[in-house]
């Protein structure tokens, strides 16, 4: 048995690939929903993930979510079957990151809702702008995430390992997807991180930017369908 195991990014939960577990569960695929809310570290967030479930993996991941389903990779390559990672970046933290995190955890802890306010317009294309009910939603998973949560999972950034490198011992295929105005993992990024990996294609898909899975679901479904059936990856 193959278990999907979708991961969700930072602020995030289950809605991030609700639409794609809705499409595979149809073909009687087993999803699990890892939980990236209560550990303090990426290595022990993929550590859950594993000890969570059983036999080989499909995993989907979005952003953050990203490096963990790589660590996933590391500490258990065979174990997982095949990876599509969503917006998502492998390096290791940037000089003025730190300062930068500290700057966003301490908006959110003093008002989660004014932070998501000013987050979400940021992270979603020009497009997305202009619908109301896209804009709510996300707000709303935002608002829902506890300020605690928010913070742990930024410290887990600021203290996360350089996944690049080990990317090159990772032998299973690898779909990285991003959205056409992503500038946070953008193609270019995507492009170098594919020829770091053995097997890796990139897709960029138009009118998305960094929350790509919220701002065009559909074609997200079809795009990871057409490239499990083309490499004939089984989701059961």
């Amino acid at each position: 048995m193959t278990t999907l195991v979708t991961i969700p990014g930072i602020m995030s939960d289950a809605r991030t690939w609700s639409t794609v577990a809705e499409a595979v569960s149809l073909e009687e695929a087993t999803v699990h929903v890892a939980d990236i809310s209560r550990d303090t570290t990426i290595e022990d967030m993929a550590a859950r993930s594993l000890a969570e479930t059983d036999g080989e993996l499909i995993v989907l991941a979005h952003s953050m979510g990203g490096r963990v389903a790589l660590e996933m990779g590391r500490q258990a390559p065979d174990r997982i079957r095949a990876m599509v990672l969503a917006n998502t970046n492998a390096d290791g933290v940037g000089e003025y990151e730190p300062a930068h995190r500290e700057a966003r955890i301490a908006e959110a802890n003093a008002d989660m809702v004014a932070y998501a306010l000013g987050w979400v317009p940021k992270v979603i294309s020009n497009a997305s702008k202009h619908k109301p009910d896209l804009i709510a939603a996300i707000l709303k998973m935002a608002e829902d995430c506890p300020p605690a949560v928010h913070e742990r999972q930024h410290r887990a950034l600021m203290a996360r390992p350089d996944a690049t490198a080990y990317l090159p011992d990772l032998c299973f295929p690898v779909l990285l997807l991003t959205g056409s105005e992503d500038h946070l993992a953008s193609r270019a990024s995507n492009e170098a991180l594919a020829k770091l990996l053995k097997d890796a294609e990139v897709q960029v898909i138009e009118d998305a930017a960094h929350l790509l899975p919220f701002e065009q679901p559909e074609e997200v479904v079809a795009t990871i369908l057409r490239w499990v059936r083309r490499r004939e990856i089984k989701l059961i």
